[in-house]
């Protein structure tokens, strides 16, 4: 026996668990699972894992346990690592490993802790350690005993072997599938279909009736034979000609001679019940046909309505400009003719009145062609004689009649001032030329010298984005604009190619602007249709033109994928709905149940009298109208039987009424001809 002892004081706060853990000191030994007994494995456990909340219940007391049924009683038992301190309260072990341990009490709260080995191990050098017998390798319930360094097994009949490991069904004694089991000191065969016998060996071929309908069976050998009444045929008379069975929607079928005959219910009819209301396909657009009486009724698939499920997103011809119109989830969706687009294909060439100036706008082709007044004239009637400033170098421009006139400033000429001592470039090399007089001047950019700016030490000009070129004694050298910088200008904003999804890139001051391609946007076009995420239910979303579209996984639909099993809320009575595969499957609440939620304690009306049901709990109450009372509204003023002489009793309002039979009246037919006592003298 282990010596080490470890003493540990234990103060508790006055609570609940304090009564606990005083109600009992009674010390009990705690069975560890010697495959859960290392420190490692105390220190690992997860009494959440166990669900161990103390007290587990209102009868059951175990602080740091689980509460268990054993003999018909609950009792607290200790998870692996810990000890009893009382019976309802489970201490930590801090023994070795493969050591249990026990508390014993040694006063006021104090607690001596008490190693022992599990069961399994043995003692040795102040260590458990194992024994050929810890992996209980006798099977059957064999007793094993350690011998030396091995064991050996105690056998209980009728198991025999080294480790018991033989029984009288090893050898699978019972033939033709029959199941073996161990019997007392032998085996019992159960046997299947026709087969009997100790070992299921002699089998009797008709003793199951496999002949239907009526036939004879006589055994044939290991076999049998069916002798058939007709109409009926098949190896078991299993096959009549209402089998399987030919009358649909619901008939009746019975055999009629060597034949059968189809007994149809309204409104079928037909050979075979096959005609009804639905059969010529009423319901359009993939609407569901049933019958309803004598009648069909339509359920349509949305978006579509009426009794015949004719009437659609396209009903009231949205599309213009010749459009075609299709239906697309809830809504319609236009097909236009060129050029025309929009969501009605009511966007064309003309849309954006492109004609200026009082021009008629018409479609031409792909484009649209404009009809000017005059004098105005251009593409899109945007120009008239003075708009475009014809008249240069200051002249002045004065319409006549349907054109213009230029007067000039000296020393210019021509018909619009174009000609000067400027008018053939004389300054080369992006000199700027000015009037001088009656003479021309040059102001040239460096490096450019000269009357003309014809001597050039850049040419060709090396620098980029608008860089200046100019020569120093190593050679040249650019003065680059803002933001750009290298030794050429060649690095920019724009260089890291910034703009996304196509987005055209330009210089904007110290910065980069995007031009964007629609339908994308953002400071660098990254926004576009579907950067919300706007598919559902993990549909895909890729852009269409100026829009999203969504592709959606089974069974959803819509186009967002909002669509699902679940969109037409079919769980009634506040089940909840969740997708099942392709279709939807309902959580009810209790006491409803059913595919749907449908069925509750009202389903089977269980209120008389007109009485009004409504679900209570687990169950119903009845509301019932006056003057019925009782729980299913079953008693009524005339249960009594208040009305006397064969008085035949009826409820009245809140009350009842009798109707009396002659010669009785009263408003219980009490009063009668005898009930003045007429009859004197003893009279009856």
């Amino acid at each position: 026996m282990l010596r080490n002892k470890l003493l540990i004081f234990t103060c508790f706060v006055l609570s609940s668990y304090f009564v606990y853990i005083n109600a009992d000191l009674n010390l009990q030994e705690n069975n560890i699972d010697e495959t859960r007994n290392s420190q490692q494995n105390i220190n690992a456990y997860n009494f959440a894992d166990e669900g161990i909340h103390p007290p587990q219940r209102a009868n059951c007391r175990c602080t740091n346990g689980k509460c268990e049924i054993e003999n018909g009683k609950e009792v607290c038992k200790c998870p692996p690592g810990f000890g009893y301190l009382t019976s309802s309260f489970c201490k930590a072990c801090d023994c070795g490993p493969n050591q249990g341990c026990k508390w014993k009490s040694t006063g006021w709260l104090g607690s001596e802790q008490i190693c022992f080995c599990n069961p399994g191990y043995l003692e040795d050098n102040g260590k458990c350690v194992e024994t050929p017998c810890s992996s209980n390798p006798c099977k059957n319930g064999g007793n094993c005993t350690q011998s030396g360094n091995s064991f050996t097994c105690k056998c209980v009949k009728p198991y025999t072997g080294k480790t018991c490991e033989t029984s009288p069904c090893t050898s699978n004694p019972c033939k033709n599938n029959g199941k073996c089991e161990v019997d007392g000191q032998g085996f019992k065969c159960n046997c299947t279909g026709p087969w009997k016998g100790k070992t299921c060996e002699t089998a009797t071929p008709c003793s199951s009736n496999p002949c239907k309908n009526g036939g004879n069976c006589t055994d044939s050998g290991s076999s049998f034979a069916c002798k058939c009444v007709q109409p009926y045929s098949g190896k078991t008379c299993e096959t009549s000609p209402c089998s399987p069975n030919p009358c649909q929607n619901g008939g009746n079928c019975t055999v009629d001679g060597k034949n059968f005959k189809c007994k149809c219910k309204s409104p079928y009819k037909g050979k075979n019940c096959e005609q009804g209301p639905c059969s010529s396909n009423p319901c359009k657009n993939g609407g569901t046909c049933s019958v309803d009486g004598q009648n069909f009724k339509c359920s349509c698939k949305k978006p579509f309505t009426g009794n015949m499920c004719e009437k659609g997103p396209c009903s009231s011809n949205p599309c213009k400009n010749g459009g075609t119109c299709s239906v697309d989830g809830q809504n319609f969706k236009c097909s236009c003719k060129k050029p025309f687009t929009g969501n009605m294909c009511e966007t064309g060439p003309c849309s954006s009145n492109p004609c200026k100036n009082g021009g008629t706008c018409s479609v031409d082709g792909q484009n649209f062609k404009c009809s000017c007044k005059k004098p105005f004239t251009g593409n899109m009637c945007e120009t008239d004689p003075c708009s475009s400033n014809p008249c240069k170098n200051g002249g002045t421009c004065s319409v006549d009649e349907q054109y213009f006139k230029c007067s000039c400033k000296k020393p210019f000429t021509g018909n619009m001032c174009e000609t000067g001592p400027c008018s053939s470039n004389p300054c080369k090399n992006g000199g700027t030329c000015s009037v001088d007089g009656q003479n021309f001047k040059c102001s040239c950019k460096k490096p450019f010298t000269g009357n003309m700016c014809e001597t050039d030490s850049c040419s060709p000009n090396p620098c980029q984005n608008g860089g200046t070129c100019s020569v120093d004694g190593q050679g040249i050298k650019c003065s680059c604009k803002s933001p750009f910088k290298g030794k050429l200008c060649e690095t920019g904003p724009c260089s890291s190619n910034p703009c996304k999804n196509g987005g055209t890139c330009s210089v904007d001051g110290q910065n980069f602007k995007c031009s964007c391609k629609k339908p994308f946007t953002g400071n660098m076009c990254e926004a576009g249709p579907c950067s919300s995420n706007p598919c559902k239910n993990g549909g895909t979303c890729s852009v269409d033109g100026q829009n999203f579209k969504c592709s959606c996984k089974k069974p959803f639909t819509g186009n967002m994928c909002e669509t699902g099993p679940c969109s037409s809320n079919p769980c009634k009575n506040d089940g909840t709905c969740s997708v099942d595969g392709q279709n939807f499957k309902c959580s009810c609440k209790k006491p409803f149940t059913g595919n749907m939620c449908e069925t509750g304690p009202c389903s089977s009306s269980p209120c008389q009298n007109n009485g009004k049901c409504a679900v209570e709990g687990q169950s119903f109450k009845c509301e019932c109208p006056k003057p019925y009372k009782g729980k299913n509204c079953e008693i009524s003023p005339c249960a009594s039987n208040p009305c006397q002489n064969n008085g035949k009793c009826k409820v009245d309002n809140e009350n009842f009424k009798c109707e009396c039979k002659a010669p009785y009246n009263g408003s219980l037919c009490q009063n009668g001809p005898c009930s003045s006592n007429p009859c004197q003298n003893s009279g009856v």
